[in-house]
C-alpha cells in the first residue's frame, strides 16, 4: 500500500510547486520539438542585477546524462535566449540526452563591471546552482541537479568556466575556453578534465596558450588552437568558426567521461590508451606513445580525428567535414492552383551544420535554395549561420519548404530533398513524394 502524505505536508507541497510554477513562462516554441523554459534567479553577492536562465529540453529526452553550458561573453548578454533556436548545438544536446542551458549574466551600463559576474565568486556561482535546482523542479528531471557539466564560454564567459572548472573538476565532463581564462593549472583534478582552449590570431586576450603551457607541464590534458583569419585585431577576440573544433571535440569527450547510466553523476576518466600529441612549433602529431619530442609541452588531444582537425583549423580557421549530413524527413506537399508546396524536416551535421537544401524533381536538381543568412566572417549565405559570439542567426531558423510554381496539373511528378552542411557536402535524398495529375500520391 502507497503511502499517504499527511494533509498539511500534502499543502505545504502544492503550495511551494505553485510558486515555482509562478517563476517560469515558457518561451516561444521553435517549430522543432522540444521545450524552451525561460526564469529569473535573484542576483547574489556582488552581482548587479539578476540573472536569467534559458534552457532546452529534447523532447522524450528520458533520463538527462549532462548540462551543456553556453556561457555569453561581456557585452554579448543578449545572446543567451539566442542560444535556445541553435539547431546545431541543439543536435548535440539530443545526442547526448542533454540541457542546453544558456545563463544571461547581467554585466551592468559598462563592460567593466563585468567582473560582478565573470568571477563567480561574486555571486554567480550559487546563481547558477540555483538555476540547475529550480529547473530540476519546474521540467521534473531531478538528476539536473547533480549531473555532469559540459562548459562551453566566450570571454568573460571563458572566465566563467575555467573558474568553475578549476573549483568544481568533479562535476566538468569537458570544458571550450575561448579568449581568456583564470589559470587552474595547480587543481590537480582540473587536469583531468579535457579543455579545449582558442583563440583568435590577435585576440586581446591571449592569455590561453599561457594557462595551457603550465597545464600542460603538469599533465593536464588541454590543447590550445589559434584562428588565423582576422580582419582586425579585435575580431581575433571572437569566436569565428570555433564550433567546427569545439563540437566535435564535446563530442567525443563525452562519450569517454559520461556515466554509463543516464542520471549518474560519477565522471569516467579519459581513456589515454587513444591519445594523440601535437608539436607546437612544427604543428606535427602522432600517438602519444610514439610523440618524439617534449611530451609535457606539446598540446593533448583525445584521438587522432581531433588532432587532425586541429592541424586543418590552425592553418585555415575551419575543418572540413568529410561525411554527409542526416537526409531530410517528414516530406509533405499540397498541390493548388498549379502551385506545389514543399514542406519537410531535417536535422542538422552535428560537426557542420545545416547550409541549405538541394530540391530536386522527377530525380534531377530543381534548385538549391538560398538563404540570406551571413557574418562578419562568412559572407556566404545559409540557411542557419552564427555570430561572432557563436550564436545562431536567424533565430528561429526559417521553415522548411518550397513552392514549385506552375506546374503541370496532368502529367505526374516526383518530388524529393537533400541536405547540405557548410562543408558542402550533401545527405542522400529524402523519400519521394508525388503528384499525379494534381493529385498529391
Amino acid at each position: 500500500m502507497k503511502k499517504r502524505i499527511p494533509f498539511l505536508k500534502g499543502c505545504v507541497l502544492f503550495a511551494i510547486l505553485c510558486v515555482v510554477a509562478m517563476s517560469f513562462s515558457l518561451i516561444r516554441q521553435s517549430k522543432t520539438d522540444g521545450k524552451v523554459y525561460e526564469f529569473t534567479i535573484a542576483k547574489k553577492g556582488t552581482m548587479i542585477d539578476n540573472a536569467m536562465c534559458y534552457a532546452w529540453i529534447p523532447e522524450d529526452v528520458g533520463a538527462i546524462r549532462t548540462i551543456i553550458v553556453h556561457q555569453h561573453g561581456c557585452t554579448r548578454e543578449g545572446d543567451a535566449a539566442k542560444m535556445m533556436f541553435d539547431l546545431q548545438w541543439r543536435e548535440l544536446a539530443r545526442k547526448w540526452h542533454a540541457v542546453l542551458l544558456a545563463p544571461k549574466f547581467i554585466s551592468g551600463p559598462t563592460q567593466k563591471i563585468c567582473a560582478n559576474w565573470y568571477n563567480p565568486a561574486n555571486g554567480s556561482d550559487p546563481v547558477f546552482f540555483e538555476m540547475l535546482d529550480t529547473l530540476a523542479v519546474r521540467a521534473a528531471h531531478p538528476e539536473i541537479k547533480t549531473v555532469p557539466w559540459t562548459l562551453w564560454g566566450h570571454s568573460g564567459g571563458s572566465m566563467w568556466v575555467t573558474y568553475m572548472t578549476g573549483k568544481y573538476p568533479q562535476r566538468v565532463a569537458v570544458a571550450v575556453a575561448q579568449s581568456c581564462g583564470f589559470d587552474i593549472s595547480n587543481s590537480e583534478e582540473a587536469l583531468k578534465v579535457p579543455m579545449l582552449h582558442h583563440n583568435g590570431i590577435q585576440d586581446i586576450c591571449y592569455m590561453n596558450a599561457g594557462i595551457v603551457e603550465r597545464g600542460r607541464k603538469k599533465g593536464a590534458l588541454w590543447a590550445h588552437a589559434v584562428n588565423p583569419v582576422v580582419s582586425s585585431a579585435m575580431d581575433g577576440h571572437q569566436c569565428h568558426d570555433l564550433r567546427f573544433l569545439a563540437i566535435p571535440w564535446i563530442d567525443v569527450c563525452l562519450g569517454m567521461r559520461l556515466p554509463e547510466k543516464a542520471g549518474d553523476s560519477q565522471l569516467r576518466a579519459m581513456d589515454l590508451s587513444q591519445s594523440w600529441l601535437a608539436d607546437t612549433a612544427s604543428k606535427a602529431i602522432s600517438p602519444a606513445a610514439s610523440f618524439k619530442g617534449d611530451k609535457t609541452a606539446a598540446y593533448w588531444f583525445p584521438n587522432q580525428i581531433l588532432a587532425e582537425k586541429w592541424v586543418e583549423y590552425m592553418k585555415t580557421g575551419e575543418v572540413t567535414d568529410k561525411t554527409p549530413p542526416p537526409a531530410p524527413y517528414g516530406l509533405t506537399a499540397t498541390y493548388e492552383n498549379k502551385n506545389l508546396v514543399l514542406k519537410w524536416n531535417a536535422a542538422p551535421d552535428l560537426e557542420s551544420g545545416l547550409k541549405t537544401f538541394i530540391i530536386y524533381r522527377d530525380g534531377k536538381e530543381l534548385q538549391t535554395l538560398q538563404y540570406q543568412s551571413k557574418s562578419e566572417f562568412s559572407k556566404v549565405g545559409g540557411y542557419q549561420r552564427w555570430n561572432a559570439g557563436d550564436n545562431p542567426s536567424p533565430f528561429p531558423a526559417p521553415e522548411m519548404a518550397f513552392t514549385d510554381t506552375n506546374v503541370d496539373d496532368k502529367g505526374t511528378h516526383t518530388y524529393q530533398v537533400s541536405t547540405v552542411n557548410w562543408s558542402d557536402g550533401a545527405s542522400k535524398k529524402s523519400e519521394k513524394i508525388t503528384l499525379k495529375k494534381g493529385k498529391i500520391q
